[in-house]
């Protein structure tokens, strides 16, 4: 019976000792330095004393100006020995493409873990990951690229779809532009096409399709249809980007094509043109006038208004009305020193002179007074939390209109008798 007794505290002594062991979390980074668009390996390492009852709940990793991915099978089991024992773990990686050249910092990041505690429930733990930091540079020589593109190769192409031997008014074609990036996602290819407009042709674009491959695809379709004859010629595209094998700004270029179609050319109307033409001199003639006045009253306001306006707004923040505003301000902040220092700022602008706790008496009521001796007390003594807030804000702005009300009424003045 003892030893079964003596069991028994042993396994509830172990359960103890497990619900208060601390998982081991690791966090590396591989490398610490890329340039921007080339990916970093983010590697988060969890290991428990006895197995998982869940799967880790990770942070999303996620920054402003980087894309954060998780690569194809990015967990793996794991075990270590940690004094003498075997403990459970799990990687998993995270893939991280910098967009622009700068530092990178993950800060007060947290995994939630949750292990078997046998002979009682699962130890559930919120474990703060170290601080994660990294950089991203834009490598010499490719500074003048905009966008910036990088990766292993770039491929360009421009298909055209349709009977392009015997186009006619009325034909329609499909104009489709892909590219292929070797290394980096799909976000970050530029638009693709170019912007056509022409006299005798309607042109629809579709919405883009990307994918990330690899490679990663960007496509884009055009249709053009033909509303008269002529000659239509589509523009080649270029795009320069950073080889990152040979480390050196290289090009891909689509070839353009010229569309023949028969018929009649779009008729220009001459008429039209010599409207425009006549009109063009006196609209340039008021744009120029327009221009003419407005810089002559931005001199009058650099010459005589602007020194008015300076000095009315001065005067303004030295007011009594500017001084209580920021007094309301920052007792809505709940900022009790700043709170105090505005108090003290606002005080000084009163006519007579007094403090605000003349102030209270005056123009306030006992409620007023209580309430600035206990935000004094609270603060210089630093004990309880002085009552700053919006209800001290309204005592405060009654007490006010009536001290405005007691300033706007005429002096009374002695007058003579009437009937000395």
């Amino acid at each position: 019976m003892k030893r079964w007794i003596a069991l028994c505290l042993l396994v509830l002594l172990s359960a103890r000792s497990l619900a208060q062991v601390q998982p081991v979390v690791e966090v590396t980074i591989t490398p610490q330095q890329v340039r921007v668009g080339e990916p970093l390996e983010l590697q988060v390492t969890v290991l428990v004393p006895t197995w998982f009852a869940q799967p880790p709940n990770y942070p999303d990793f996620e920054l402003a100006n980087a894309i954060t991915q998780r690569p194809p099978d990015s967990s793996f089991p794991t075990s270590r020995a940690i004094d003498g024992e075997t403990w459970s773990g799990i990687v998993r990686s995270f893939r991280i493409y910098p967009l622009q050249a700068g530092q990178y910092r993950i800060d007060d990041a947290e995994l939630g873990v949750s292990y078997a505690n046998p002979g009682s429930a699962p130890t559930r733990l919120q474990v703060a990951l170290p601080e994660i930091r990294f950089s991203a540079v834009v490598p010499p020589g490719a500074e003048s690229l905009t966008p910036y593109l990088a990766g292993n190769a770039l491929r360009l192409s421009l298909e055209v779809g349709g009977d392009t031997g015997s186009l006619q008014p009325g034909d329609a074609v499909t104009l489709v532009y892909r590219a292929e990036l070797e290394g980096l996602p799909a976000i970050f290819l530029p638009p693709l096409a170019p912007k056509l407009d022409y006299a005798g042709a309607s042109v629809y674009a579709d919405r883009p399709t990307t994918a990330d491959g690899p490679p990663a695809t960007r496509s884009e379709k055009l249709t053009l249809v033909f509303e008269a004859g002529g000659a239509f010629s589509v523009p080649p595209v270029t795009l320069s980007y950073w080889n990152t094998d040979t480390d050196r700004v290289e090009q891909a270029t689509a070839d353009g094509v010229t569309l023949q179609v028969s018929g009649a050319a779009p008729v220009q109307d001459d008429a039209a043109d010599t409207r425009v033409n006549a009109l063009r001199w006196p609209l340039l003639g008021a744009v120029a006038a327009a221009f003419l006045l407005a810089w002559a009253c931005w001199r009058s306001w650099q010459q005589s208004l602007r020194p008015r306006w300076q000095a009315y707004r001065q005067r303004h923040l030295n007011s009594e009305a500017h001084a209580f505003k920021v007094l309301q301000q920052r007792l809505r902040a709940q900022d009790r020193a700043a709170a105090y220092r505005a108090l003290l700022a606002w005080s000084a602008h009163l006519t007579p002179t007094m403090d605000s706790r003349e102030f209270a008496q005056r123009y306030g009521d006992e409620a007023l007074s209580r309430a600035l001796d206990s935000w004094r007390i609270a603060l210089f003594s630093r004990g309880e939390e002085a009552p700053v807030g919006s209800a001290l804000g309204k005592k405060l702005q009654t007490a006010r209109q009536r001290y405005l009300k007691a300033r706007r009424k005429p002096a009374a003045h002695a007058l003579p008798p009437l009937n000395p």
